[in-house]
């Protein structure tokens, strides 16, 4: 070609064959200049951009070491430009949420630090300041989005308020048809469950039965599932609370017994089948007004807390777990308190310092919930008679909560940027 110039298909432009250009001498020395006298050191020369895509991949357990490296990492890290990196890098990591009464969130972030999430919409805010935690569950995970489920808003309307962690916004989702106010929501091999007790006064015999739901993305429809058979359902009489299931969710399974813990009604997943599970009279512990079931690495935890009369601490007393491998029930020395997450690395749990660990009934919320409490790092310990994790042994020193004991309902591990 006698030409230097190439001139592309279809145009009468010219393309120059390209080329670096070296920097003028002055800029070079001004980029020196500036890495030499940055905190950020060499990486000051690069855009922003680029330097916190870099930082967004570090793993949360290491951000205060390089927070720590200088004045300029720190303000990086920081910063909510930092956060919106590793959104920006759908970069997320399980983290521990506890979730107001108003259905604010507060999220313990690197185990060190609290953040407000977003605020929900006063039009899907619905009142948590009840008993709902404790009977099913009302607040859910899947991933990066926590379902809370239940209760009425205040223009008298119910729905499933959702907050997505990634973009820390909140939607909306509807209920499934004709359901009740008491419904529960569980999260479970990536999809999302509901189920609802019909009132036992329109059934005969005087047994409960369950409506029980799937949610479809697909459709965006609740899709209608077996019901717990009446051979394993649960005897109701006038004076008891139909509000009183438990349940929890474990792999592939979700285990649902009354307050009475007479036995489990399990739910696969994958067959959409049902089958029973007794549970043991030395885990039943007839004297606790509602214990709690905590699932972690293969064990549901049959966890109590403390006498009626009791106010004392009581979760480190020995309790019961079943164990969804072998199909067998352990016995654990220790326990947990109510409000306790897991997650990959820890067990994290909610303790009130001036109180008991839990409050059933709304009476109980009266000067003496009004104490400050923190949440503790739980290392796993195996059983002494297997591989199975059970025993768990605090970790690391307490975090303070920023609000009272009294003033969140529940907790949850979420997976969070």
């Amino acid at each position: 070609m006698d030409e230097k110039a190439i001139t592309a298909k279809g145009h009468g432009s010219k393309l120059w064959p390209p080329r670096f250009v070296e920097p003028r001498r002055g800029l070079v020395k001004a980029m020196a200049r500036r890495a030499k006298n940055s905190p950020l050191g060499a990486l000051q020369i690069l855009p922003e951009h680029v330097v916190l895509s870099c930082l967004a991949r570090v793993p949360r357990e290491d951000h205060d070491a390089v927070a720590d490296c200088s004045t300029g990492f720190r303000a990086l890290m920081r910063s909510e430009r930092f956060v919106k990196a590793r959104r920006a890098e759908a970069i997320t990591e399980e983290a521990f949420v506890a979730v107001a009464p108003d259905c604010g969130l507060l999220a313990l972030v690197s185990g060190r630090m609290w953040r407000r999430l977003a605020p929900i919409p006063p039009e899907m805010r619905v009142d948590l300041d009840s008993d709902i935690r404790f009977w099913g569950s009302g607040i859910t995970v899947i991933g990066t989005e926590l379902f809370i489920a239940g209760g009425v808003r205040s223009d008298g309307s119910c729905a499933v308020a959702v907050h997505d962690a990634v973009d820390d916004s909140w939607f909306s989702m509807p209920l499934p048809p004709s359901c009740p106010i008491n419904f529960f929501a569980l999260g479970c091999a990536g999809r999302l469950f509901g189920g609802a007790l019909k009132d036992y006064r329109t059934i005969a015999p005087a047994q409960n039965s369950m409506l029980f739901w799937s949610w479809d993305a697909n459709s965006q429809e609740w899709v209608e599932l077996p019901s717990i058979p009446q051979s394993m359902g649960y005897h109701v009489t006038a004076v008891d609370n139909l509000d009183s299931l438990i349940t929890v969710a474990a792999e592939g399974e979700i285990f649902i017994c009354d307050r009475y813990l007479s036995h489990f009604c399990v739910f696969d997943v994958l067959s959409e089948t049902w089958r029973r599970v007794d549970i043991p009279w030395n885990a039943r512990y007839p004297d606790q007004y509602s214990p709690s079931l905590f699932y972690d690495r293969g064990l549901v935890h049959v966890l109590r807390h403390r006498h009626p009369q009791d106010l004392g601490l009581g979760y480190g007393y020995q309790h019961a777990a079943y164990d969804t491998v072998n199909e067998e029930w352990i016995s654990i020395n220790g326990g947990l308190p109510r409000h306790t997450a897991s997650t990959p690395k820890y067990v994290l749990g909610v303790v009130n310092h001036n109180g008991p660990d839990d409050y059933l009934m709304q009476s109980e919320k009266g000067e003496i919930g009004a104490s400050s409490c923190s949440v503790y790092f739980y290392e796993r310990r195996h059983h002494g008679f297997g591989t199975a994790p059970g025993q768990f042994q605090i970790w690391k020193k307490p975090i303070k909560l920023p609000i009272r004991y009294d003033a969140f309902d529940q907790v949850a591990s979420v997976a969070m940027p």
